[in-house]
């Protein structure tokens, strides 16, 4: 048994390799034939193209024989417009004539002057054309003229400098003598003949053109062994004037100076004809080569023999004791195996699309050229080849034989255990979907440059992939542009909504509504939403502060009127009750008392009224000087001594033994002291202890006064300090209800403050004055 299972492995292997091994043969058989069949390696001689190179070859060495003769480098436009120049320097000789001077200048230092490129500069006479001879002056095209003919002659060089080291060639004059020769022996003899079949079998073409004394062409023809129209093109060629359009272009009316009394002769033998077809390839559409091979035909065969390796993987294992398709290499991921099948076949499919590609032998040219022998180097390259055919058949039954599996194990299955990107999906559309956040909750208030950066390096590394994936990448590119699309409409459209919510609120405190809240998020606009909070407290605390100040000023009015009302009436009662003549002398005098009483009241209410007036509006001028403040409040606690004593309450004083001096005004300051001890004496529980502390820093001087209030504080102490507040609201007691709110007027004027604290009944009365 285990011997049958080892012959069906074996013989499992065998079909394998042959199905590898079978294919890959054919290639190699049929790819040689083939392309040697297809395109014509063969010479034309009748192209226009090479005719033109031939014919500016004469104008190269002609320009050649000049510079010799001058012994200087002469520019192109000296040797093919001499008429030009001279024309010029005529025109410069009459002028300096009628001037009274003498030019010495020659032509070419004249061309030489009219080229310069800080005088003229050739970029300004490009793609520049006129009305009247494009535009041009004399010497403007001149210029214009000399850089094209530049331009022109480096490509003629260019091109006679790749036949020129295959070519033989002499040039003579007018009488016969070589005067220029790279052949090692006159070619005169080998042309004598001027039929074609006459020529040297050993040469491949043969060439002699002819110009006369006037620059004429005589003479123009060309030999080889085939017959054609190559003389008629030659001809065609050498009397075109290569500068034809100078006149229309640049308004030149100079002709071109071809070759004056000069005969030019040309020969390739077939030996130098093969290495140039060999070595010059670029060229090769000079010579009428046809480069281009096309293997359409091979490409099906390559194809259809793909078809056949992968049918015989998808069907070989259906035959059950060969015990093929469990192997672990058919297990590979779905993604391993796309990238690897996509990049192997497909660039072997576009090799055998191009034949040129195809045909090159890089291994054979590497190794014979290091001094392999032909016939290793070419066993080397073919044994090359083949092993590259099989691992291109290798890898399409490879790929094959996993696709199987899809249909063995089924496509849902195959998807959770073989698909990479299916089991990490989850993690995918989590990262997408927090970047998708993070980019709707970007704060407008941070740098950015962080969030552009992810985003950039996102889609820099999915376009890298994408180009990694060759021909394939299109597809790729156009799923990525969509998906970006959508991603792209759901994001604006996200936005769109976050906007309308932020406008709805918006309008909602437009409206006066101040309590408005947003209950959603607001993605990117979510830094509005606490500006929005700050412009409704903002609001809030403006109708707050307003409605307040309505209510001060209605209570303003009450009580003043209040105030006033109480002392005047009195006054005008007592007033009526002494107009009785009968009232007895000792009540006239009671009453005289009360009315001096009231109208002392009324008088100080009104001062102070005025007082809390000019207080508020800052209309007080202080007369600063340094104070000893201890000394102040020892002052006032003497004036005082009588209310003090009065009052029933036990005062402990914690004053600085030393003077606290600081720049006040006395008078104020003196105010301050006087109206919260006269309040402490007014308010506090009879037979309690107030106390009376100043402490001194180097910063600042605090002064703080404490005592227990005879009735329950049930007002605001931010209010107590307001024009008219008091602490008794029925306004029973004796006062004007500004002590407290001059105080504080007069420490803040000074640069101090004062702040009232209640804890229970525990009324506090701070003051700080900063030291300077």
């Amino acid at each position: 048994m285990d011997i049958k299972l080892k012959n069906s492995r074996k013989l499992a292997v065998v079909l394998v390799i042959l199905v590898i091994l079978l294919p890959s043969l054919a290639m190699m058989i049929i790819r040689p034939h083939y392309i040697k069949g297809q395109g014509n390696s063969e010479p034309n001689f009748n192209t226009s193209s090479f005719m033109s190179t031939l014919v500016q070859s004469n104008y190269v060495l002609y320009a050649e024989e000049k510079q010799r003769e001058n012994q200087a480098a002469m520019i192109p436009f000296d040797i093919f417009f001499p008429s030009a120049i001279n024309d010029k320097q005529t025109k410069e000789n009459e002028e300096d004539k009628n001037s009274g001077s003498k030019s010495n200048t020659s032509s070419r230092e004249i061309s030489k002057e009219f080229l310069d490129e800080e005088n003229f500069p050739s970029s300004k006479y490009k793609n520049s054309y006129g009305d009247e001879y494009g535009g041009y002056s004399s010497e403007e095209a001149i210029i214009a003229s000399a850089n094209e003919i530049s331009n022109y002659f480096s490509r003629w060089e260019h091109n006679f400098s790749t036949l020129r080291s295959y070519l033989q060639y002499e040039v003579r004059d007018e009488n016969g003598k070589v005067i220029d020769s790279n052949a090692t022996e006159e070619l005169d003899p080998l042309l004598s003949q001027t039929k074609p079949e006459a020529l040297d079998k050993k040469y491949a073409f043969g060439a002699i053109v002819k110009y006369d004394e006037s620059g004429n062409v005589s003479q123009a023809e060309f030999f080889y062994g085939k017959p054609g129209n190559a003389t008629q093109l030659l001809n065609e060629q050498v009397r075109q004037n290569p500068c034809s359009s100078f006149d229309d272009q640049y308004g030149m009316d100079a002709p071109f100076q071809k070759p004056q009394g000069r005969t030019y002769i040309y020969l390739m033998t077939a030996e130098n004809l093969a290495s140039f077809m060999e070595s010059s390839n670029g060229y090769m559409e000079y010579l009428g080569v046809d480069t281009y091979r096309s293997t359409a035909d091979l490409s099906i065969v390559f194809i259809t023999l793909l078809g056949l390796v992968a049918a015989a993987a998808l069907l070989l294992p259906f035959i059950k004791p060969l015990q093929l398709g469990d192997e672990k290499i058919f297990q590979v991921p779905f993604e391993l195996v796309f990238i690897t099948a996509s990049f192997v076949l497909g660039f072997s499919l576009s090799m055998s699309v191009n034949g040129n590609t195809m045909s090159n032998e890089p291994i054979y040219n590497v190794l014979h050229s290091i001094g392999v022998p032909k016939g290793l180097a070419s066993v080397l390259q073919y044994f090359w080849g083949f092993i590259g055919w099989a691992f291109i058949f290798a890898v399409c039954y490879w790929a094959a034989g996993c696709i199987r599996t899809v249909f063995v194990i089924g496509p849902k299955r195959y998807i959770q255990e073989r698909v990479i990107i299916y089991r990490i999906w989850p993690w995918a559309k989590g990262t997408v979907k927090n970047i998708y956040n993070s980019m709707l909750h970007i704060n407008l208030k941070d740098d950015t440059t962080k969030v552009l950066i992810k985003v950039v390096l996102i889609n820099f590394i999915i376009l890298g992939f994408i180009s990694l994936m060759w021909v394939w990448g299109i597809g790729a590119l156009i799923i990525y542009s969509l998906a970006l699309f959508f991603l792209l409409r759901k994001y604006c459209n996200d936005l769109q909504k976050q906007y309308h919510r932020l406008l709805d609120a918006t309008n909602q405190l437009a409206e006066g509504n101040l309590n408005g809240t947003i209950p959603e998020e607001l993605g990117v606009f979510e830094p509005f939403r606490g500006e929005i909070t700050k412009i409704q407290s903002g609001f809030k605390k403006a109708v707050d502060e307003e409605v307040k100040s309505q209510k001060m000023k209605t209570d303003l009015i009450t009580n003043v009127s209040h105030d006033l009302k109480t002392p005047l009436t009195a006054i005008i009662t007592y007033v009526d009750l002494l107009k009785d003549e009968n009232l007895p002398a000792e009540e006239r005098r009671h009453y005289i008392d009360v009315l001096e009483q009231k109208s002392t009241r009324l008088k100080l209410l009104i001062e102070d009224l005025f007082e809390i007036s000019k207080a508020t509006s800052r209309n007080v001028t202080l007369n600063i000087m340094d104070v000893d403040i201890v000394s102040l409040m020892q002052q006032a606690k003497l004036e005082l001594h009588d209310k003090i004593e009065a009052s029933n309450l036990y005062f402990r004083w914690r004053l600085p033994e030393d003077k606290v001096v600081l720049p006040l005004d006395s008078q104020k300051t003196y105010r301050v002291f006087e109206n919260l001890l006269v309040n402490i004496t007014k308010y506090a529980m009879p037979r309690t202890r107030v106390y009376v502390d100043m402490e001194n820093d180097e910063k600042r001087v605090r002064i703080s006064m404490k005592n227990i209030s005879a009735s329950e504080l049930t007002f605001n102490p931010s209010e107590i300090t307001e024009r008219f507040v008091r602490g008794d609201a029925s306004r029973n007691t004796e006062g004007s209800g500004l002590g407290l709110a001059i105080a504080k007027s007069f420490v803040e004027l000074q640069g101090g403050s004062l702040q009232i604290m209640v804890d229970a009944d525990l009324f506090t009365v701070e003051i700080v004055f900063p030291k300077p």
